[in-house]
């Protein structure tokens, strides 16, 4: 649990530097990522099987996730809802952050990539 804080401190810094630069929120995890890319820096989402950007306002956004599940396909929620209360200074985004667990969910493993898998492969081209 002490990495997927971790992982959320990083994003969320990333996030309010985001919002301060471009004046908006990120949209969804790649333009973040693309962000912090820019900046040198580096997100570890490989924890999630879900990251969901739900902006509310020009002043909330939330950060709806779903960790990877375990054996048994049931994966842990939850949601870090990020406030801006008022603008003090324009170099600054003083941000409120609560995060709140959520029920879990059954979900479907997935795998989308195919490196390393060559005899799968080759069936399914065949």
């Amino acid at each position: 649990m002490k990495e997927i804080k971790s992982s959320l401190e990083k994003i969320l810094k990333v996030t309010s530097i985001f919002r301060l630069e471009k004046r908006k929120w990120p949209l969804h995890a790649a333009e973040l990522q693309s962000f912090a890319l820019e900046m040198g820096k580096s997100l570890d989402f490989s924890q999630f099987h879900r990251c969901r950007f739900v902006i509310k306002s020009n002043q909330e956004m939330v950060l709806d996730f779903c960790l990877s599940p375990s054996g048994d396909g049931w994966a842990p929620r939850g949601a870090m809802e990020v406030r801006i209360p008022e603008l003090e200074r324009e170099d600054t985004l003083p941000l409120q952050v609560e995060i709140k667990n959520l029920a879990p969910q059954k979900v479907e493993a997935r795998s989308y990539c195919t490196v390393g898998e060559p005899e799968l492969t080759r069936k399914l081209s065949a």
